[in-house]
């Protein structure tokens, strides 16, 4: 799958919600999400569940790339195996460091800042059913997330039958 050839996303909720604050080129580091990335690594070696992955995602901060759309702004996800995936960045040069192996690295990447507990209780029931996350796409410890319960409300979250 790739991310660097995105389609737009629907809109979402955005008061409150998604902080818009820059270009990832150009922005200042905040600190690392390492409670999360703890939490991936317990989960890819089958030590953590869905429940305590997501309860370290709600506690992150976290980063999206957005885009405009039709005066407001949108999510970007990319589609692969039926489901849309949306990257989720825990730090600004992992984002960073995806868009210029893209060939992104000359453009002008806009991205919010928000939280786990955001991405998942308000932008991801507004996304199209089927929405999983990627954590920190092209990254040695990236993660394919599917919308499954114990990570997203369950009004969205897939089924064993993938409905």
């Amino acid at each position: 799958m790739t991310l660097a050839q995105c389609r737009p996303g629907t809109g979402f909720p955005s008061q409150g919600v998604l902080r818009l604050t820059g270009s990832i080129f150009d922005e200042p580091e905040p600190g690392p999400a390492a409670e999360l990335l703890d939490a991936l690594r317990l989960f890819r070696t089958d030590q953590a569940t869905i429940p305590q992955l997501a309860a370290a995602l709600r506690g992150t901060t976290v980063y999206v790339a957005v885009s405009d759309e039709d005066g407001g702004f949108a999510l970007p996800t990319g589609r692969d195996g039926g489901l849309s995936w949306l990257g989720v960045f825990t730090s600004l040069s992992r984002m960073a460091e995806f868009y210029r192996a893209a060939g992104r690295g000359a453009d002008t990447v806009r991205y919010g800042e928000l939280t786990g507990a955001e991405l998942i209780d308000q932008c991801l029931p507004a996304l199209p059913r089927g929405t999983g996350l990627v954590l920190d796409p092209g990254s040695e410890h990236g993660t394919a997330l599917a919308p499954v319960r114990g990570l997203v409300p369950d009004e969205i979250a897939l089924t064993e039958s993938g409905r």
